[in-house]
């Protein structure tokens, strides 16, 4: 679509201009932009008959004008901002997202919402690490698990570590009652202690002292766990501290906040609503009842406004939501926490009504409501509609269109680079879920011309990298322009509609915030307390004066004020292999003030000696054990070392893996997986396979078989999935089971359908013009077409034609322009996909036709219609008026 025009090309402008005045030799003098190009003209002596056709040649073939180009779904990008969908696909369901201090996401999935996933014998629970700077799929890398996290909780403990509450015990609703951590510095998911009761469905919120509590969630035996626990990392035994009993039964997923005063505010709503906000004090442990809700907000989302100084006072915004049997309300509401008898307030709606949305902060304060439907788990086109709020003027505004329905088991967090991913949804049958990823860039990283900002602030260096709480600290940066704000940003963890973990926090910024002085260098304060900054893992963005912000820089801040000790294991020296019921020895030689040994799977399941002995395994399976240490003041070890004790059948089995865990084919392709069969404790009988997803098969994916179709003791099949030509873009899950008589057992992996990019790209310059063609890609919908002005890029949007020609028009003659044109899948549910770019085409524009100018006579109309163009900018930003003379 042509996107609306907000300025007329400079030699347009001035082509109308004459034409405006007619007959008249001269403009009037009252127009002294027009009369200064017309004089400039009058020099080299264009005669007024020719005068018009020229400049409207001119304005056809000389000035192009990135307003008045043809652009993908409705965006002003310095607006609107931008949605772009990256050239691979998510591997798994991601479930949940979380932003770690290494830049990469932490995307848990467990079971993927496939019950055949979670089974006796099932080895099928997944998560990834994606590292969102990779240009393609080979980012992500998925590993298996222990247990089903599928649908838990997490918060980052104050070393960075993403702690994960509960998870699925089964699909009868049962929840599981164990947490683990996961090192990004060795890749592990390591166990911690367990809860008392299940969570799943549960809420994990980071506290003031480095402490986590968890709420609600689904417990052992289905019902709804009426308890608080809280994991304190001190905690050399038990890990978490008593249950703690709430007065009320909670919906699942809470929507709570850690507030200034240190208490943790619940705003009454999750996936049901209650009829009061309350208020928890986690440190004497009570509840108080604060305020009454207005309404049921179901699975809408939301926030705690930015905390900015020097009183840091907290308000909590609601959106959207509803019963699931009505449609969704476009409401908001917000409450200010810091008067003495808060009450709910109406704010302003948004586009649409919203279910299962995601509510995003921004480094400037705004937040970004996307995703959703109006009616829950339908998809429709006004949710792919984003809106902007705005929370010093109370509205909001557009922020364009995403290209994909974002419902249930969507995320969306904010990325270091100051935008924003949006990924995942699986509104359709179970096994199946939306594998396209997308990128949201907020308007603040465009120019007034829509163009990519490039200069941005820059840091150079933060002093100190680790600090404490009030303290002072600087920050070298080079910047264009001065540094409006500086803000702290806590790391997203988005699951179910609500970011456990997200929270803006300002340093300086406009009054009464402390101001932004200083050229080069910011001496600035870190905030005042862990109740507003809890102990952890910060993006430092600097903001310009335009609003543009820096790409962020990781900080961390710690009450602790020595370094974090560093513990070993001795004994074990390495990994082990035993046969169930067999025993293994524990120790260390490393001093330390307090041990915590975990011992999943063992007898005894912790110990606090610093040489715990010998720790029997009764039952088969794979367990990581470890071993944290901490000094006199709580600080512990940020990378506990570990120990993986491999426990083998008291009896003859096998074990089933499968490899890769994706394989991503276009249309029409088969993909081959090796299903590896692994003899245990003597095992020696025949495993035969089979494959399946809960969702079943998509139209035109089939099964190719094994082969061999059977395994005798240990070996491998090849598993051949075949796709057709009509396949469209999705992403299935793949349940490979070997079966042995009774014996069975799982593994998982994803068959990817993408598309290929045009294999070519024909550039044909014309006049002021270039036409475009390539091959078409087989099962696209659509393609995006892009132009830069240098090789390589940065390209920018043109157009989105459903065929394979494209005509980009209105160009400078004699300019070089360089094409890239991407193939692209919207459709039903759980479907869609974006290839990479095409190589590369580029091409001269010609001559405009002729109006019997000379070279330098054309520079010289170009150099009036600019003049005339900046002239007329500056008369409207000085509050003169337009042309008085009325056309004839």
């Amino acid at each position: 679509m042509v996107r609306a025009g907000r300025h007329q090309p400079a030699n347009l402008e001035i082509g109308r201009s004459y034409a405006r005045y007619g007959k008249k030799l001269t403009p009037p003098a009252s127009d002294v932009a027009l009369r200064f190009s017309y004089e400039v003209l009058k020099v080299i002596g264009i005669h007024k008959v020719s005068l018009f056709a020229c400049l409207s040649a001119a304005a056809v073939f000389g000035i192009p004008n990135a307003a008045l180009a043809q652009v993908c779904p409705a965006s002003v990008p310095h607006v609107t901002g931008q949605w772009t969908t990256l050239p691979y696909q998510m591997p798994i369901n991601p479930i949940s997202t979380t932003l770690m201090h290494t830049g990469q996401i932490l995307i848990v999935s467990g079971s993927e919402n496939d019950a055949s996933n979670n089974s006796t014998g099932s080895e099928s629970y997944r998560i990834a690490v994606w590292d969102p700077t990779g240009t393609t799929g080979s980012s992500i890398t998925v590993q298996n698990i222990e247990y089903d996290v599928f649908c838990s909780g997490t918060a980052l403990l104050p070393d960075g570590r993403p702690l994960v509450v509960g998870g699925t015990a089964d699909y009868n609703f049962d929840g599981d009652n164990r947490a683990s951590i996961f090192d990004p510095a060795t890749n592990l998911f390591v166990q911690s202690q367990s809860m008392a009761d299940g969570r799943w469905y549960g809420t994990a919120t980071a506290l003031g002292d480095g402490r986590v509590m968890a709420f609600s969630g689904l417990g052992l035996w289905g019902s709804v766990n009426p308890t608080v626990e809280i994991y304190d990392p001190a905690n050399a035994g038990a890990g978490w501290g008593s249950p703690i009993a709430e007065p009320f039964t909670p919906p699942l997923f809470p929507r709570t906040f850690l507030l200034p005063s240190g208490n943790v505010f619940f705003t009454g709503q999750g996936s049901t609503g209650l009829a009061e906000s309350w208020l928890f004090d986690p440190v004497a442990t009570t509840w108080v009842q604060l305020t009454y809700v207005t309404g049921n907000r179901n699975y809408g989302s939301a926030v705690l406004l930015p905390l900015l100084p020097p009183s840091y006072p907290p308000s909590v915004m609601n959106f959207g939501g509803g019963d699931l049997s009505t449609p969704a309300t476009a409401s908001t509401e917000i409450t200010d926490l810091s008067v003495a008898s808060p009450a709910w307030t109406p704010g302003p709606n948004m586009s649409t009504g919203r279910f299962q949305m995601n509510a995003t902060i921004l480094p400037n304060g705004k937040v970004l409501a996307s995703g959703g439907s109006l009616n829950n788990e339908i998809p429709d086109a006004p949710g792919k509609n984003a809106d902007l709020y705005d929370p010093v003027a109370n509205s909001f505004s557009s922020a364009g269109t995403a290209s994909y329905s974002r419902l249930y088991h969507s995320t969306a967090i904010l990325l270091p680079d100051a935008t924003v991913l949006s990924v995942g949804s699986n509104p359709g049958s179970r096994g199946s879920y939306e594998p396209a990823i997308e990128i949201y860039t907020p308007p603040y990283l465009f120019d007034s011309n829509d163009l990519r900002i490039t200069q941005r602030p820059s840091i150079t260096g933060v002093t100190p990298g680790v600090m404490g709480y009030g303290a002072p600290f600087s920050v070298t940066y080079t910047s264009a322009s001065p540094i409006s704000s500086a803000v702290l940003m806590r790391p997203g963890s988005a699951t179910h509609a609500f970011d456990m973990e997200q929270r803006l926090i300002g340093l300086c910024g406009p009054s009464p915030q402390p101001s932004c002085s200083g050229s080069g260098t910011l001496s600035l304060a870190s905030p005042p307390n862990g109740d507003i900054a809890p102990p952890g893992y910060y993006m430092l963005f600097l903001l310009d004066s335009a609003g543009v912000p820096s790409v962020a820089q990781f900080i961390q801040i710690t009450p602790h004020t020595t370094a974090p000790p560093t513990g070993t294991i001795t004994s074990p020296a390495t990994d082990t292999i035993i046969t169930a019921g067999g025993s293994v020895n524990f120790g260390t030689t490393t001093g330390a003030t307090s041990y915590s040994w975990v011992f999943p799977g063992g007898t005894p399941t912790t110990s606090v000696a610093q040489n715990p002995g010998n720790v029997t395994f009764p039952m088969a399976g794979t367990y990581v054990t470890s071993l944290t240490v901490s000094d006199a003041s709580g600080n512990s070890d940020p990378s506990p070392p570990t120990r993986t004790i491999t426990v083998l059948p008291a009896t003859p089995d096998f074990g089933v893996s499968v490899s890769p865990s994706s394989v991503t084919v276009v249309p029409g392709q088969s993909a081959n997986f090796t299903v590896t069969v692994t003899a245990l404790s003597g095992y020696g009988n025949t495993v035969s396979f089979s494959v399946g997803s809960e969702s079943g098969f998509p139209s035109g994916v089939t099964s190719g078989g094994f082969s061999p179709s059977t395994i005798t003791g240990s070996g491998t099949s090849t598993l051949t999935m075949n796709t057709t030509t009509s396949t469209v873009p999705y992403a299935l899950s793949l349940t490979v089971t070997g079966t042995d008589g009774t014996l069975t057992h799982t593994a998982s992996t994803t068959l990817l359908i993408n598309l290929a990019p045009p294999a070519s790209l024909t550039a044909t310059p014309g006049s002021g013009q270039v036409s475009l063609s390539w091959p078409a890609s087989v099962g696209a919908s659509s393609y995006e077409v892009q132009r830069a002005l240098v090789s390589g890029g940065p390209y920018l949007p043109l157009a989105c034609p459903t065929g394979t020609t494209y005509t980009d028009t209105g160009l400078m003659i004699g300019q070089t322009y360089y094409y890239t044109v991407s193939a692209f899948y919207t459709g039903g549910v759980d479907e869609g996909g974006a290839s990479a770019n095409s190589p590369e085409a580029s091409a001269v524009t010609h001559s405009a036709p002729s109006c019997g100018l000379l070279g330098m006579e054309a520079v010289w109309i170009l150099a009036a219609a600019r003049v005339l163009h900046a002239m007329r900018g500056w008369r409207g930003r000085n509050g003169r008026s337009g042309d008085t003379e009325a056309p004839r």
